[in-house]
């Protein structure tokens, strides 16, 4: 009768640990799961701040040409979603022989446009390329731009970053009269 009591504790005892066992593997399953679920939702979350951010050209356009005219002009803004300053590199359109930055300026009176060779977008910052202030010049145009139409521009960033927009061509554009 002994050794069956003590076979019946000897069986409940392993059955507890068993159990107790069982219960830690189920703990440590779920710890891991959950820790893979955060893990992997961490890295989505990365993903789509890293998409949201880095550099990006928005809302941009450009002035329609009208018989005769050779050069035109594109503006956007540039956002800098990066955690450094960037630099504006190069310019190229397929349009134009010749694709600068230029910015107007009052001079005694009179506006007067200049090429700029650095313009440089702070980190977090962003800034509006628009009439009267810096604007994409597009020289020698190879075909007039009509109205309606798409105007390929392609910045290099001083970080090698390559990044192109097509602007939407327009007959008239908000402050376009003082200046390009």
């Amino acid at each position: 009768m002994l050794s069956r009591v003590v076979s019946m504790k000897a069986s409940t005892k392993t059955r507890g640990t068993w159990r107790s066992l069982m219960h830690g593997i189920m703990a440590v399953m779920i710890m891991l799961s959950a820790h893979g679920v955060s893990a992997a939702q961490k890295e989505q979350a990365h993903s789509l701040s890293n998409a949201e951010s880095g550099l990006q050209l928005l809302n941009a356009s450009a002035r329609a040409t009208k018989p005769g005219m050779s050069s035109s002009a594109a503006y956007m803004t540039i956002r800098n979603g990066t955690h450094k300053p960037v630099q504006i590199q190069s310019l190229e359109s397929p349009l134009a022989m010749k694709t600068e930055l230029h910015t107007t300026d009052m001079n005694n009176g009179m506006m007067k446009m200049r090429r700029v060779d650095n313009l440089q977008i702070k980190a977090g910052d962003e800034v509006e390329l628009k009439p009267g202030s810096y604007h994409v010049m597009l020289m020698g145009l190879k075909s007039p731009i009509a109205a309606d139409s798409q105007v390929p521009v392609t910045i290099t960033f001083s970080n090698g970053e390559k990044k192109t927009v097509l602007a939407h061509a327009m007959d008239e554009i908000k402050g376009q009269n003082m200046a390009h």
